[in-house]
């Protein structure tokens, strides 16, 4: 019988009305001007830690902001994962390990990046353009010869991905989707 409710709720659509309601939840908490923006708290760890932001994400957890990046310091071969308070970017936890294979995707981007001698933050802002949405998820990527970052954004209208080129400084219109 429960199976049967649960395939009911996904085809009449009610299951779906749970995440479109969850969107403007965290839209609202971006938009607290109260927290630090996805943006500053990247750039406070620019200054802040060794190495390259490889990686962001932001998390909710009991109504709370979290912030979560990765950073690579190709120096020491590691990959240093952080969670930060958003409302005033107090450090919550940091996680310290040893590159692995499966890592080394990011590791190509994250070369490229430094090679170009410029930042995530400043690639995030040429692959926003003026855009006024929120960021949810930003990663570094490699993949078909192309190193590239990938961006999940949230806006009014909704959320959006765009993947920006990191060697051409242009979006992948290949790559982009709504």
């Amino acid at each position: 019988m429960a199976r049967w409710l649960i395939s009911l709720m996904l085809l009449s659509g009610v299951a779906g009305t749970n995440v479109a309601l969850a969107n403007p939840a965290v839209l609202e908490l971006l938009s607290d001007s109260q927290s630090l923006t996805p943006q500053k708290m990247i750039e406070q760890a620019e200054k802040t830690y060794p190495g390259v932001i490889s990686e962001f994400q932001i998390d909710v957890e009991n109504g709370q902001l979290i912030y979560e990046l990765s950073m690579i310091n190709t120096k020491e071969d590691a990959i240093t994962e952080f969670e930060f308070w958003a409302k005033d970017g107090r450090l919550i936890r940091q996680k310290v390990e040893g590159l692995e294979a499966d890592d080394k995707d990011e590791l190509k981007a994250v070369k490229l990046l430094k090679e170009m001698d410029q930042s995530f933050s400043q690639l995030l802002k040429l692959a926003m353009g003026g855009s006024g949405a929120h960021i949810l998820e930003a990663q570094l990527d490699h993949d078909l010869g192309i190193s590239y970052l990938e961006l999940k954004l949230i806006d009014a209208n909704g959320k959006h991905r765009i993947a920006f080129d990191i060697e051409n400084q242009r979006p992948l219109p290949l790559l982009k989707w709504d």
